[in-house]
């Protein structure tokens, strides 16, 4: 919320762009008939404005180059979290020749399939673009695709966008991975680069879908990466699909002979395929562990029942009840719902 002087309440969304606010006309009129310049308004305000602005175009540097005073007040906040939202501007973001400033965090959020085009797709998008004369005009379609595709793919650009990010500390991602995709082995490559302290991997649909965005072949890939990550404090990771049949491996397998010595909080939530041998592995092997969350985690399908704290400890039964490790378990481990079903699973 924003209020201007005592009689105008302005009131800014998520995401909105000055365009969509209407304060990219000379003049606003106000409640009371008066007209106000954009340019006049306190210089707070505009900075607050413009930084939601940052987040929506497709070239947020350019807002930077409108005038000196943007400039000097956004090239800090610009540069030190990284904000990417659309295929158009993580390729122009790749081919950023230099950054003022070192990132400490960076984000990705591609919605729906916008990544998915492998195969015909990509023929197709190559095709269209080769057809088309208006790159600027097709930015978030065909063209923007092929050019994706010309720098190796979504994954050799996340690896090229994280390159210019040497020294990034969080990183959020918020975009599915798909099956049929033959570029998944280049997620080891993109990730196995940093060494973050927080990082998180969810899928970009609305927080009531049941969907899997990391799918069984990317998280493999995603904890070969995750191995080599000593500075990592915070995981978090949700629509995700472990291997089926179900395997300790993948799980347990980036923490039980590579050192996290900082690593405190686990989150794992909407996952399928996970075992409860592979929770009770996981606590033991990271000793600075303080707190792993199994929200929605299921040992089978989302048709099973949830992981219970019950049955981690039933994977303990050959130890006795004031044993450490079954204390840790108790003390470390916690399974929550957040959504509920109809029937099935939980339900019967």
């Amino acid at each position: 919320m924003v209020k201007l002087g005592i009689t105008l309440t302005w009131s800014l969304p998520d995401h909105a762009s000055t365009e969509r606010l209407g304060l990219c006309d000379d003049m606003t009129r106000l409640p009371n008939g008066d007209q106000m310049s954009f340019q006049t308004l306190p210089i707070e305000v505009i900075i607050s404005i413009l930084t939601l602005s940052l987040d929506v175009h497709p070239v947020p540097s350019n807002i930077l180059r409108v005038h000196s005073t943007w400039n000097k007040a956004l090239a800090p906040i610009l540069t030190s979290h990284i904000r990417l939202g659309s295929l158009t501007q993580l390729y122009f973001f790749v081919k950023t020749s230099k950054l003022h400033g070192k990132p400490k965090a960076f984000s990705l959020r591609l919605p729906g399939g916008s990544i998915h085009f492998t195969g015909r797709a990509r023929a197709e998008a190559t095709l269209a673009a080769f057809n088309s004369g208006h790159a600027e005009e097709k930015a978030e379609s065909d063209w923007i695709k092929a050019k994706i595709i010309d720098n190796g793919g979504i994954w050799a650009c996340l690896r090229l966008a994280l390159l210019k990010c040497p020294v990034v500390e969080r990183i959020s991602l918020q975009l599915h991975s798909f099956l049929s995709d033959p570029d998944l082995p280049k997620i080891t490559n993109a990730l196995n680069i940093v060494n973050p302290r927080s990082f998180k991997w969810t899928g970009p649909d609305p927080g009531h879908h049941i969907s899997a965005a990391i799918v069984p072949k990317a998280t493999e890939h995603l904890f070969r990466a995750i191995k080599s990550w000593t500075k990592l404090e915070q995981l978090t990771l949700t629509n995700v699909s472990f291997p089926s049949p179900p395997s300790i491996c993948v799980l347990t397998g980036a923490f039980a002979f590579h050192s996290h010595p900082v690593l405190r909080e686990i989150h794992i939530g909407q996952a399928v395929f996970v075992t409860p041998e592979s929770v009770a592995a996981l606590i033991m092997n990271i000793s600075s562990l303080e707190t792993l969350t199994l929200e929605d985690t299921y040992s089978a399908s989302i048709w099973e029942a949830r992981i219970r704290q019950g049955n981690v400890l039933a994977t303990l039964k050959y130890l006795n009840d004031d044993d450490e490790r079954k204390k840790r378990v108790n003390q470390v481990l916690r399974c929550t719902a957040r959504l509920e079903r109809i029937i099935g699973g939980d339900r019967g």
